[in-house]
């Protein structure tokens, strides 16, 4: 595969992770993952999840509490090392839950490994930055 074609393949499986995200639908999330024991989650001011059963278990818990999340990704860049690749991008996520509208904004690194031809993730990484929207702002329709 020349390395422009792997490029796409990474950006579009990182683009799926938000789809899947804004989907709040479990079946598209684990789709998104490598199926291993090794695969690896820290979501913000999480502790570090190991494996694909806490993994799963957290994006359950994160639906499972949310009505809508909308995924404004900025920044996104891509690099490739063989079979691995990582992307780094900027979220900017508005959520709808029992607590009413959410907004924050989040350093992602989102990790990926060719497997059986599909790039499937294996580690996200999110920080929150400290940063309040703008005055009106809303992604979510």
């Amino acid at each position: 595969m020349s390395p422009a074609k792997a490029h796409e393949e990474v950006i579009a499986a990182n683009r799926g992770f938000y789809a899947a995200f804004e989907s709040l639908d479990l079946e598209r999330m684990s789709a998104v993952w490598r199926r291993d024991s090794s695969v690896s989650c820290t979501h913000p001011g999480w502790a570090r999840l190991l494996g694909w059963g806490p993994v799963m278990k957290s994006w359950e818990e994160i639906f499972g509490s949310s009505f809508g999340v909308k995924i404004v990704i900025t920044d996104e860049v891509a690099h490739l090392h063989g079979d691995l690749a990582w992307v780094t991008c900027t979220e900017h996520i508005e959520t709808r839950g029992y607590d009413g509208v959410s907004h924050g904004t989040v350093e992602a690194t989102n990790v990926f490994e060719l497997h059986d031809g599909a790039w499937r993730m294996v580690h996200h990484h999110g920080s929150p930055l400290v940063q309040a929207p703008e005055p009106g702002e809303t992604h979510l329709q």
